[in-house]
């Protein structure tokens, strides 16, 4: 890291401010000549100056008396928008298959200032540790790091094996160690609503610990189910799939986090809860990525992206620069430390061109510039991981038996399908009928009908009584000869393998074994791409650059196999969350989740 950046305590400077503003001390940073998108009042100030002095603000308006010497920066903003950085409430890094450190270095330059990771992928699959291993890799980099605490580890305990456990006692030492700032989503709903004694009390650590306590509520029930959620202290929930539903979260005082990922393009069918009603008190309204990949924050941008694409469906620009910086700031209680540009605040401050493309000038983050036109200035050193983080696949090499689906007689069988929804992150429950050959139920890429299997990949495998499941998956539109294969397989991360022939699938589960997680495809019977992820099976360890050559070359492969719609991995790799409706799959079976009922495991065979 570059000498020349160092965070400090407000407690420390907040004398000394006081000093800056009134003239008496030379300010660090003076900004002239901005435009000031004032987020606490919504109205934009123009002729504005600043002046920072150790990372925060001192003084914003007239300028022209404070004292500079030989140190102080002078930035002419030349009448550029001066707005807060950019505020993520929600999202993983795991998902950009990067670790922390690239990750960082990638959404910078893009305005991102601060980040709440919820690292349950990690933690899924090494435990606890990797909570404090998490902590320890956000040291001394310019992105502030707000750590959430997983608390969903399994997603659904007694109906899915993960590499760890995470329960009260866990949660307690997270919070007590100082590794989590917030509690991280409660994905488990139906427990919090129909009353798990278990869910309750880590919800309960959280309340103790003075937390702000983020949810997940996918349930369909807008009245009885999402009061209780609420009521048991969940503050947010990213799982809004429709405008009613974003706004009944509001009006209950929730905050909406609308998303808007790689693959999860949910804002649009959101936002209209805003632009339908002019004149609304838009503050529980915050956007947020949960999961991008490193090809979309490069090609495209963070959470940037997301603020683009909400004025270009009719939000007023400043409106919506607050659900990116001072609303997130409050779902987070942090507002006293960042999300607004006032005396005594972070100076997280971001130089814009104009209020509709919102192309960044500069980025500053705790008063040192670190980004200009897209550039990082300094670069981000890699971190030293340890060996148990990087050997996590504890997988024998699979055979094309592995994935077969025997059955007596030859009569045709009517199973259960899980059927994907491109861009959403559910499913749909069918049934199709198969007839038998050679005693097996096979795929039938004919008829868009590939099977799926989740295989138990983590260590202690001995005391897993049910190492994996199968079952049948459609709407990939994978041809003959073609398989997926990936340790990314939300939450448990065991190993996922989908495919529409039994020696296709092998070869791409082998391929991730032997490069100890990844994701692999293949078709024509052969890898036609490959993507290595050692930290945790999860993460590849290159720059966010070259990892987005290496996603772009798997989704190309992906549309090589017939799977020709966007992002089709991360729709994929969702396919084993079992706190979803309606169907999915986890090592010990189909999980059924609907009609407002807790979650049951369902025969693949329909009696």
């Amino acid at each position: 890291m570059s000498e020349q950046y160092k965070r400090f305590t407000y407690a420390r400077v907040a004398r000394e401010l006081a000093d800056v503003a009134m003239g008496r001390k030379p300010a660090d940073l003076v900004i002239r000549n901005g435009r000031l998108v004032n987020v606490v009042t919504a109205r934009i100030q123009a002729n504005t100056d600043m002046a920072v002095y150790k990372g925060f603000i001192a003084l914003v308006g007239d300028a022209s008396h404070i004292m500079t010497d030989e140190n102080t920066e002078i930035i002419d903003a030349e009448n550029r928008y001066l707005a807060p950085g950019l505020i993520d409430s929600h999202m993983h890094v795991e998902s950009s298959m990067v670790d922390l450190r690239s990750f960082a270095a990638g959404v910078l330059a893009h305005g991102t200032t601060t980040i709440c990771p919820d690292n349950h992928e990690m933690t899924n699959v090494l435990g606890l540790r990797a909570v404090e291993l998490f902590k320890q890799s956000s040291e001394g980099i310019p992105l502030k790091v707000l750590t959430a605490m997983p608390v969903c580890v399994p997603s659904l305990p007694g109906m899915e094996d993960a590499g760890a456990v995470i329960g009260p006692r866990e949660v307690r030492t997270g919070y007590e160690k100082g590794w989590a700032e917030l509690q991280g989503e409660q994905m488990n709903f139906p427990g919090v609503v129909f009353g798990d004694p278990t869910v309750h009390d880590i919800t309960g650590e959280g309340i103790r610990a003075d937390r702000v306590l983020t949810g997940h509520y996918a349930g369909e029930d807008l009245n009885a189910g999402l009061n209780a959620f609420i009521a048991s202290g969940l503050t947010s929930c990213h799982e809004s799939t429709t405008s009613a539903g974003a706004l009944r979260r509001a009006q209950l005082g929730m905050y909406v986090q609308q998303r808007y990922g790689s693959a999860w393009l949910d804002l649009p069918n959101l936002i209209t809860a805003v632009t339908d009603n002019p004149g609304m008190d838009t503050r529980f309204f915050t956007l947020v990525t949960d999961d991008v990949t490193s090809a979309t924050i490069r090609d495209e941008g963070h959470l940037i992206r997301v603020l683009r694409k909400a004025v270009s469906l009719g939000v007023n620009p400043v409106q919506a620069v607050q659900m990116v910086t001072i609303n997130p700031a409050q779902l987070l209680e942090k507002s006293r430390w960042i999300g607004s540009l006032t005396p005594g605040r972070a100076a997280d401050i971001l130089l814009l061109d104009d209020l509709q493309t919102f192309n960044i000038h500069r980025v500053i983050s705790d008063g040192v510039t670190v980004a200009k036109e897209g550039a990082l200035s300094f670069d981000i050193p890699r971190y030293d991981y340890p060996e148990w983080a990087l050997n996590t696949v504890h997988l024998s090499s699979l055979n094309p038996g592995d994935f077969s689906i025997p059955v007596d007689g030859s009569a045709p069988k009517t199973v259960r399908v899980m059927r994907i929804v491109p861009g959403m992150v559910f499913t749909k429950a069918e049934t199709a009928d198969i007839v038998p050959h050679a005693g097996e139920l096979k795929a039938d890429p004919s008829e868009d009908l590939a099977k799926i299997g989740m295989f138990y990949r983590h260590a202690g495998s001995d005391g897993i009584a049910h190492p994996k499941s199968l079952g049948f998956v459609s709407g990939t539109g994978m041809k003959p000869g073609a398989a997926y294969a990936s340790t990314v397989s939300h939450d448990c991360h065991n190993l996922l393998v989908i495919g529409t022939d039994d020696a296709a699938m092998a070869l791409a589960a082998n391929t991730v074994i032997e490069s100890k997680g990844g994701t692999a495809v293949v078709a024509d019977n052969e890898v036609a791409g490959h993507m290595p992820l050692p930290l945790a099976g999860l993460m590849s360890l290159e720059s966010i650059e070259t990892a987005a050559d290496q996603v772009n070359s798997v989704e190309d492969a992906m549309e090589q196999a017939g799977c020709v719609h966007e992002s089709m991995e991360m729709t994929l790799s969702l396919l084993g969350l079992v706190v979803l409706g309606e169907l999915h799959i986890s090592n010990r079976g189909l999980v059924e989740l609907k009609d407002g009922r807790p979650p049951r495991f369902v025969d693949l065979i329909v009696s």
